[in-house]
């Protein structure tokens, strides 16, 4: 245990008396921001009064999920904007939940989680995200001046900026961070030539991901227009009956939904494929791992981080823990979570590309590693269709947690390729990879610029 005093006026300035808030990284970040201030460079709110714009704390607002038929509303929960393609987590009814429309961000929104385990990362809010309800439980920063916007984004995103938000949370189970706090953030300026480019590098970056989004959901829709439209469901208490010659070894309900057998057999008479013909699947066993910082390891992401493009609380195993070889992704694998409980987003896929390449995964992710000519791009677009959604969750197993399996994995019928389309869609997850690259850069040139600015001082 570490003791450090704190002198009583600076503690009843601040109206901190927990001792973390004075041991955070967050202490020496404002020490590096007021010797800026001191040093000449412009110091400016995020918001308050003078400040650069305005934070806005949504109220709690009743969610009431849509019945079938029912107008609605695609709704996100917090961190569900951080993913590539966010994917509505359920549809909330417009009349039985008021003032909705108000938690669908504007274009421009900064959104900042403000309550949960992991706060930090921001979220900025483009045309793919303003088409759905955004949970209350982040706050939304509106700056108009775009070049200051995009500015501040990077700088909240840098190592000082993260150290600055988190220093002022509060709660000892669940963290929280109040609209003040964010407010109070001071923002250095440097130079305007700085600024001018770290706003225009990240606008680059905000836009790439935009375009990408929006056309690989495009594509997505592209994609289902020439299948077979999926049948109606029929309701359990009506029922069905299945041939005991049928049955497979399995007993469960779901892997013999008659739905989900006209969609195979819809599906194989346009030519589809099962998976093992065209992917070869794997799921490695449990192995021990000796977690260390970063530099020291590998990263190793969890089914929920494979869907983020900036993966939160990203953890590293040490080389002594396993051959690092064997576990290695590989550019072009379509991964998913295949443990889990539904709320996981179990099977959602994502794909790996070159900058992921060297990676590691979980035990609970599937790899599905395309054979050769097989387009990683279609594979993509197979598995996000409800056709091949629908048979992959019914062929789950487990009472608690589902798991999907490489053996009934193989068995999923996938739609017949389109190798134009399939194209496309890798070409958008490789320009995701580029935006992270050019964003991970522009907060590394921002935090050197800082800290250069200070050798100075």
């Amino acid at each position: 245990m570490i003791i450090a005093p704190v002198r009583s006026q600076v503690a009843f300035s601040e109206g901190r008396l927990d001792a973390k808030y004075y041991c955070s990284p967050g202490v020496l970040a404002n020490e590096r921001v007021q010797m800026l201030g001191a040093s000449g460079v412009v110091l400016r709110t995020v918001g308050g009064d003078g400040g650069l714009g305005q934070v806005g704390a949504t109220s709690r607002t009743r969610r009431v999920y849509a019945a079938q038929g029912e107008e609605s509303l695609p709704y996100l929960r917090p961190y569900d904007v951080f993913d590539y393609l966010p994917q509505p987590a359920g549809q909330l009814s417009k009349s039985g939940s008021a003032g909705l429309e108000s938690l669908m961000p504007e274009v421009g929104t900064i959104l900042q989680t403000c309550s949960g385990r992991n706060l930090g990362p921001l979220a900025y809010a483009d045309e793919y995200i303003s088409q759905f309800v955004v949970s209350d439980d982040m706050l939304r920063l509106h700056i108009a001046d775009e070049t200051d916007r995009l500015y501040v984004l990077a700088f909240l995103s840098t190592p000082t900026g993260q150290a600055l938000l988190t220093r002022s949370k509060t709660g000892n189970v669940i963290d929280h961070l109040s609209a003040d706090d964010l407010a109070s953030v001071r923002v250095p300026f440097l130079d305007a030539q700085v600024v001018n480019d770290i706003a225009e590098t990240m606008g680059g970056v905000v836009k790439t991901r935009e375009r990408s989004r929006l056309r690989l959901q495009q594509l997505v829709r592209e994609f289902v227009e020439d299948l077979p439209p999926i049948p109606s469901s029929t309701p359990l208490r009506e029922g069905w009956t299945v041939r005991a010659t049928d049955l497979r070894s399995r007993l469960d309900v779901a892997v013999h939904d008659p739905i989900v057998g006209q969609i195979r057999s819809d599906l194989l008479a346009l030519g589809g494929k099962r998976v093992q013909e065209i992917a070869e699947t794997s799921m490695p066993n449990r192995y021990k791992r000796y977690y260390v910082d970063e530099g020291h390891g590998r990263p190793i992401m969890s089914g929920r981080h494979l869907l983020q493009m900036k993966p939160v609380n990203l953890q590293y195993i040490s080389a002594r823990a396993l051959d690092f070889e064997a576990y290695e992704l590989g550019a072009g694998t379509l991964v998913f979570g295949a443990r889990g409980r539904a709320e996981e987003r179990i099977s959602l896929p994502a794909l790996i590309t070159d900058d992921r390449a060297a990676w590691l995964a979980s035990h609970n992710v599937m790899r599905v590693r395309p054979k050769a000519n097989v387009s990683p791009g279609w594979l993509y677009l197979c598995f996000s269709t409800d056709h091949v959604q629908r048979q992959g969750k019914a062929s789950a197993f487990g009472s608690v947690v589902d798991v999907v399996d490489p053996v009934n994995l193989n068995e999923v019928v996938l739609p017949p390729m389109d190798e134009d389309l399939g194209h496309e869609a890798y070409e958008c997850w490789q320009k995701f990879a580029e935006a992270s690259r050019v964003e991970a850069d522009v907060i590394d040139r921002l935090e050197n610029a800082m800290l250069s600015r200070l050798e100075t001082v």
